[in-house]
């Protein structure tokens, strides 16, 4: 399954500058200034197939400490219905640690019917992470 990540930072930077980091972040690149610190984190839509269907869990992954908000939403479709959900709360997590910060599970359906997005918001930045690539 495909994942988009997109970071946005709270300076201003190049446009090169800017690509190059969200190019780092989605590859998982480790590889941070000091000046960067506070961008250590990561998140993914991680998902598992169970006895009762498909689970999508919004993860982050932090190579520092951090805190700040999330929002999840995961959205199905199929059948002529629709259904979303929305979580959302605050997170911390430490350094070298990963945290699941919401999560939901669908019967039935395969992960393409399903779309997910984790944004994560800490020290005025903010992380997307998603299981489509059409954000």
């Amino acid at each position: 399954m495909a994942l988009h990540q997109t970071h946005l930072g709270k300076s201003v930077l190049p446009a090169a500058a800017m690509a190059l980091s969200a190019i780092g972040l989605a590859a998982g690149s480790n590889a941070h200034s000091a000046a960067d610190r506070d961008l250590a984190l990561s998140c993914e839509i991680a998902v598992s197939k169970g006895r009762y269907g498909h689970t999508y869990e919004g993860v982050v992954h932090a190579d520092a400490a951090a805190s700040g908000s999330y929002a999840l939403t995961i959205t199905k479709r199929g059948g002529g219905n629709s259904a979303m959900i929305s979580q959302s709360g605050e997170f911390r997590v430490r350094a070298g640690q990963s945290e699941t910060l919401g999560q939901a599970t669908f019967g039935g359906l395969p992960p393409e019917d399903v779309d997910a997005e984790l944004t994560l918001r800490w020290n005025g930045h903010r992380l997307i992470c998603s299981n489509h690539i059409d954000i």
